[in-house]
C-alpha cells in the first residue's frame, strides 16, 4: 500500500539554544495534528540546542551533527526520507502554523517548479542609525518586496526540489535556489509572514553583509547559478530617501571589498552571524 509523506518543515540549527524554543512552540501544533513533520539539523553545536527540541518538542525529529555546516545539515535532514512540499527555515527567525500552511497550499498550486517566501517583517529594536537606514532602503528594494529575499523562510514543491541533487557546500542556500530558478519562478506568499531580527549595530550589520556577499561571489563560480531573469527592472520598487539610498549603497560597497578581500587571502571561510539581534527573540 502506497501513502504520500506529510510535508516537511527543515530547520538548520548552530547554537540556537537560546531562541529556537520560540520557533518551535508557534510551529509545533502542526505536528502535533499531522499536518507537517518537522526536522531540525543541530550542526557543530556547543550549546544545548539538541537538547532544547528533544525534551519540550519531542514529536520534531532531531538530528545532532559534529560538523557545522547548514548545506550539509540540511542533506542530512533530507536524507531521513521527507515528504513534499518542503519548507527551509532559518532557526533565528518567528513564523508561525498558519503562515507555513499557507506557504504549503502555495507550493501545491503548480505542477512546475517553484519557490515560495513569506512576506519579510524586520524588527529593528534599538539597532543604531546605519542600520535602521539601511534596512529603510532594502524594505523598498524589489529584493525584499518581490523575491522575498531575507525573509529566513522559503520553500519548494516536489518539482522544484526533485531538479536539482544536493544542496552544495555553500554559504547562502536560499541564494543558490534562487539562481538556479529564477525570479520568474519564485512567488512570495502574501498570507504568510515570518519575523526577522535585524542587527542591533553596525559592525554586525557588515559582518552579515560581507557573508551575503561571500555567497554571491561562491554562485557568481557556479554553471548552474545563471543571473535571474528581471535584474535589468530598477532595484527599489519606491523611491529611497538620500540618506537611506547613501546607507544603503555604502554599507553595500564595504561589504564587498570585505568579501573580495578575504576572497583573496583565501581563508577558509569562517561563519559571520549576528549576535547582536539574538537577545531580541
Amino acid at each position: 500500500m502506497s501513502f504520500e509523506l506529510k510535508p516537511s518543515v527543515i530547520i538548520p540549527a548552530h547554537n540556537e539554544a537560546a531562541t529556537i524554543g520560540k520557533l518551535l512552540k508557534a510551529i509545533y501544533p502542526g505536528v502535533q495534528s499531522g499536518k507537517y513533520t518537522i526536522t531540525v539539523a543541530c550542526n557543530g553545536c556547543s550549546d544545548r540546542t539538541a537538547g532544547v527540541v528533544r525534551h519540550f518538542f519531542p514529536q520534531a525529529r532531531c538530528l545532532d551533527l559534529a560538523r557545522a555546516g547548514k548545506a550539509r545539515a540540511i542533506n542530512e535532514a533530507e536524507a531521513q526520507g521527507l515528504g513534499f512540499p518542503r519548507i527551509y527555515v532559518d532557526a533565528d527567525v518567528y513564523i508561525n502554523q498558519e503562515a507555513l500552511l499557507a506557504l504549503i497550499d502555495a507550493c501545491r498550486k503548480s505542477t512546475d517548479p517553484v519557490v515560495v517566501a513569506p512576506q519579510g517583517v524586520l524588527r529593528n529594536g534599538d539597532s543604531d542609525f546605519f542600520v535602521k537606514y539601511y534596512y529603510r532602503a532594502w524594505k523598498k528594494t524589489r529584493f525584499f518586496t518581490e523575491y522575498g529575499y531575507g525573509a529566513g523562510v522559503y520553500g519548494l514543491n516536489r518539482a522544484a526540489r526533485q531538479s536539482f541533487s544536493k544542496f552544495p557546500d555553500l554559504i547562502s542556500d536560499d541564494g543558490y535556489i534562487r539562481a538556479i530558478f529564477g525570479y520568474s519562478n519564485i512567488a512570495v506568499c502574501e498570507q504568510a509572514h515570518s519575523e526577522v531580527w535585524v542587527p542591533g549595530n553596525f559592525r554586525d550589520l557588515l559582518r552579515i553583509k560581507t557573508r551575503s556577499k561571500l555567497g554571491k561571489l561562491q554562485l557568481a563560480k557556479r554553471q548552474e547559478c545563471t543571473v535571474p531573469a528581471g535584474t535589468s527592472t530598477s532595484r527599489f520598487t519606491s523611491r529611497p530617501s538620500l540618506v537611506e539610498w547613501v546607507v544603503y549603497y555604502a554599507v553595500n560597497a564595504l561589504a564587498y571589498v570585505n568579501a573580495l578581500r578575504y576572497r583573496r587571502r583565501g581563508a577558509r571561510y569562517r561563519w559571520h552571524r549576528d549576535e547582536s539581534s539574538r537577545g531580541a527573540t
